[in-house]
């Protein structure tokens, strides 16, 4: 006969771990995450399945898996928590004290923008909230959407051609995407004066997936031979000297400067995409996140 399940700090701390072996997608990088033997690992996993009496995953030689049950669970287990953190945060706030985790999500490569204020916004919260732990995540625009959407970060700061209702979307900056050559590209020694748009067409190009083609000036001339969602590895395939490619122009100007890329036909190849912060409008904001958002608000100049 199965007993009524009553929620213990035992049992959070058992929904942590498994959260963390789930995030990590296994037990051997989850025990490097969490600075633990897998043994004690696979110990806090049967005591849990124990507890709930049903088998959350699948390990051995055909490698780890979450069941479906698993799923359940880890998606009640991040709902717990948050509930847990947003609970803690407003108690604390009625005492006069802002706590608890604030995550926080952006996009790669933003740091080089001067326009981008989010180190002054950081600084101006932490001078007054020490107390709140903050956890700065890089990651794709489409995986910052995703965690704001499933409530695992707070607010979320990436470009977004598309939105979607759950989201809540405020401009900060826009941001100048230029095409570029390597040193080591054909193109490099090809004056500007004689090159033409149909030349790209004879030169791959590394693509952003999630950029439509309708958003990059003359798409249908351009030779997509690589995918990549980050600015750091464009840049690599671009230094690469293979490929051409688009950059935000304060990322590339180092390169630039350094005769190591040249922006190619400026005047043609250019468009201007924006910088965003997201945040879920179907749940409540919990108070540090409320003054977090404040505080971006007013470093970008937009209070």
């Amino acid at each position: 006969m199965t007993t009524n399940l009553n929620i213990s700090q035992v049992d959070v701390r058992l929904l942590r771990v498994f959260s963390t072996v789930v995030e990590c997608g296994g037990f051997t990088p989850a025990q490097v995450a969490m600075n633990v033997s897998q043994s004690t690992i696979s110990s806090h996993m049967a005591a849990l399945e124990a507890r709930l009496d049903m088998r959350l995953c699948e390990r051995g030689r055909a490698g780890f898996r979450i069941t479906q049950n698993g799923n359940r669970v880890y998606e009640a287990a991040q709902r717990l928590f948050r509930s847990i953190d947003s609970f803690r945060s407003e108690v604390e706030a009625l005492r006069g004290r802002l706590t608890g985790e604030l995550h926080i999500a952006t996009v790669d490569s933003v740091a080089s923008n001067p326009k981008f204020a989010l180190s002054d916004a950081l600084a101006r919260f932490s001078k007054r909230h020490g107390d709140v732990q903050i956890s700065l995540h890089v990651a794709t625009p489409a995986e910052i959407e995703r965690a704001v959407v499933e409530g695992r970060h707070h607010i979320g700061i990436g470009g977004y051609t598309k939105q979607i209702s759950a989201i809540e979307y405020t401009p900060l900056i826009p941001e100048s995407q230029c095409l570029y050559c390597s040193s080591t590209h054909p193109l490099f020694e090809v004056p500007a004066d004689t090159m033409k748009v149909a030349d790209l067409a004879l030169h791959k190009f590394v693509k952003r997936p999630y950029v439509p083609d309708e958003h990059i000036p003359s798409a249908e001339m351009l030779n997509a031979a690589a995918y990549a969602e980050n600015m750091e590895a464009i840049a690599m395939l671009i230094l690469s000297g293979g490929f051409i490619g688009f950059l935000p122009e304060h990322y590339a100007a180092r390169w630039v400067s350094s005769g190591q890329m040249k922006v190619i036909l400026p005047e043609r190849m250019h468009y201007e995409s924006g910088i965003e912060l997201i945040r879920r409008k179907t749940v409540p904001q919990t108070l540090a996140a409320q003054h977090m958002k404040a505080d971006l608000l007013e470093a970008f100049g937009l209070a």
